[in-house]
């Protein structure tokens, strides 16, 4: 039994994240040939017979149309592959790794490549979007020789070399990765100017700062009015399309209460509004030295315009001298 890991595999924890991220977010064509070799391994692995058809489609639209004529060809037997998985390899590594190495592996390597992967893109059936997983068996394998794991080589190896995929009896479906994937600074999915997923076929995801949204509302953005960011039924939804209008525009249509207003029009007016299902938010409305007008939400808990201008910098209101400010 395993019950601690030595700090010079502690220390490699960064090198199977960035590896695992790499194949996790990769915007490379599918490798055709070697998606079916990996994907023979699988079937040998969970002892059923090759499937005798594969097909590569670009994005996970065209496959899952494609999907619902296919079921023709044989079940799906992707409960028999996991079996193999998880109920054969879990338990084998859990039984060689005490609870600490386990949680320890599991939260450093899995969650890190889960964050920015997994939760952002989605995933349907193992390939490069399951990498969180199989960066912690690949730790397993690699570090800490737990030989079970090259249970998983097949799907280590699809992981590398394409995107979702779907097994039948007789038949294989193969997904090309996206070819982009655009985030914001905190590994969001974002784009301000097109999709932030696109695949090779068309097929795109609009995003805004993590919320998928109508694609019009990028590529039609005069389609998009504050009546409608006022009253979108969801929710989330409705800050993004607030958020792409600009809150001046959206708060030019709400009864805005002022706090506080200063003096200088580049510290601002802080106010306060009602957004509809949203409740009660703050902003700060500024003039810049170029004379444009904007919004920025600011916390709850500020009193003063002041305080609100000096949070966007990260500072305190004691802290902010709106004279040596550059």
């Amino acid at each position: 039994m395993i019950n601690s890991l030595t700090q010079e595999q502690i220390d490699s924890f960064p090198a199977y994240v960035e590896k695992w991220l790499t194949i996790g977010l990769s915007t490379e064509p599918l490798d055709f040939e070697r998606a079916k070799a990996a994907v023979i391994k699988c079937y040998e692995i969970a002892e059923l017979p090759p499937p005798k058809y594969f097909y590569r489609f670009e994005s996970p639209y065209s496959a899952a149309m494609a999907a619902t004529l296919l079921k023709s060809t044989g079940a799906q037997v992707w409960d028999q592959v996991w079996a193999q998985v998880w109920d054969q390899v879990g338990a084998q590594v859990r039984a060689q790794v005490g609870a600490q190495v386990w949680a320890q592996v599991w939260d450093q390597v899995r969650a890190q490549v889960g964050a920015q992967v997994r939760a952002q893109v989605g995933a349907q059936v193992y390939g490069a979007h399951d990498s969180e997983w199989l960066a912690f068996y690949d730790f397993m394998l690699s570090e800490l020789k737990i030989k079970e794991c090259k249970k998983l080589n097949g799907l280590m190896e699809l992981a590398r070399y394409c995107g979702w995929w779907a097994p039948y009896e007789n038949a294989v479906i193969l997904q090309d990765r996206p070819s982009k994937i655009k985030f914001d600074d905190q590994k969001r999915l974002h784009s301000e100017d097109g999709p932030s997923i696109e695949y090779r076929d068309g097929f795109s995801v609009y995003s805004w700062h993590g919320t998928r949204i109508p694609e019009a509302w990028i590529k039609s953005p005069n389609e998009l009015t504050p009546e409608i960011a006022l009253t979108h039924e969801n929710v989330e939804q409705r800050r993004a399309a607030c958020e792409i209008l600009g809150w001046e525009t959206i708060l030019n249509k709400l009864n805005a209460i002022t706090i506080d207003r200063d003096e200088d029009p580049l510290v601002g007016e802080l106010v306060e509004v009602d957004i509809p299902e949203i409740g009660r938010e703050k902003f700060l409305r500024v003039t810049c030295g170029t004379g444009r007008k904007f919004a920025l939400p600011v916390p709850p808990e500020m009193k003063t315009a002041l305080q609100s201008n000096a949070w966007t910098y990260g500072l305190d209101g004691c802290e902010y001298n709106p004279e040596i400010r550059t």
